[in-house]
């Protein structure tokens, strides 16, 4: 609701704008519905990208379409407010507000759908990237690969796995990858795997 209200603000004050410009530039009548073409052009992509988002057939065309429409919106009325700055600036405040909310809304309703789908794979927590960041990377790149979705889960078997190469450390002393037997090594390497 709030991005609907956003929308019509924007929509209504570049509306003049875009519409004086048009008619510098010699569109005739036709420079009375040129604003409407773009801005409901704008809303009807980015609803559809939403809606196809929900229903988990995202196509990209659609919202990179409505934001070059929305850059084009920007340009348009900041060529009205040409050369001041500041009301150059006063004319991107807007639209960039109705882009952020919508991209909001876009994260919310796929994060939903995953979620529904059964395909939301939780993110490694940002403090254990700044506290250890290459065996962080491995067990991100080992979540990705076999698509474990459970941060804990693979928290669990992480520990697991250190556990178990810690026991055979104690058994096998520092050389325990050269000395343990092939049967004992296999667990381990199918860690590897998500196993």
């Amino acid at each position: 609701a709030g991005a609907l209200v956003i929308a019509g603000i924007g929509f209504a004050g570049s509306y003049a704008a875009v519409r004086e410009l048009a008619l510098k530039k010699g569109f005739g009548n036709f420079a009375y519905v040129f604003p409407i073409g773009i801005d409901a052009g704008i809303c009807v992509l980015l609803a559809l990208d939403l809606l196809l988002t929900w229903i988990r057939i995202p196509f990209p065309l659609l919202r990179q379409t409505a934001w070059l429409l929305t850059v084009a919106t920007i340009a348009f009325n900041g060529a009205a407010a040409w050369p001041d700055p500041l009301g150059v600036g006063m004319h991107a405040v807007i639209p960039v507000l109705f882009v952020v909310s919508v991209e909001a809304a876009r994260h919310a309703i796929g994060r939903i759908a995953d979620i529904t789908a059964d395909k939301h794979m939780e993110g490694v927590r940002l403090t254990r990237w700044m506290l250890s960041p290459l065996p962080t990377f491995l067990l991100w790149r080992r979540m990705k690969l076999w698509e474990l979705r459970s941060y804990e889960q693979v928290i669990k078997l992480e520990q697991e796995r250190l556990v178990y190469q810690a026991r055979l450390r104690s058994r096998f002393g520092r050389a325990w990858r050269r000395k343990a037997p092939v049967e004992s090594l296999m667990p381990l390497r199918l860690a590897r795997y998500g196993v």
